[in-house]
């Protein structure tokens, strides 16, 4: 971590998921160590598999379905750019977006 960084450490789970996705992390997975959480938002590694939440498929297969249909899931998706892989929706509200779009 660089000097400044440890204000990282009072962050929680959600926020450093978040900073992580931000920072271009793409969407993790809960329930990662802390360290390997600010590891991912400082860039000190990059992600791998086991890293990425296991909705990374569904959000990719969702984004191809809203770029193919932008058209008509424009004014159900308010403020959403159709981009869901980076898009910071939470894991259940992309399962409510998925389900009747899969």
């Amino acid at each position: 971590m660089l000097p400044g960084d440890e204000e990282l450490l009072n962050c929680n789970e959600t926020e450093l998921l978040f900073m992580a996705r931000k920072v271009g992390a793409g969407v993790l997975r809960r329930g990662l160590p802390k360290e390997v959480l600010l590891s991912l938002v400082v860039r000190d590694i990059e992600p791998t598999d086991e890293h990425f939440a296991k909705t990374q498929h569904t959000r990719a297969a969702l984004t191809a379905f809203v770029q193919e249909h932008i058209g008509v899931v424009r004014s159900q998706l308010p403020g959403c750019n159709g981009l869901c892989s980076v898009y910071p929706c939470s894991e259940g509200r992309h399962a409510l977006c998925y389900i009747p779009n899969q």
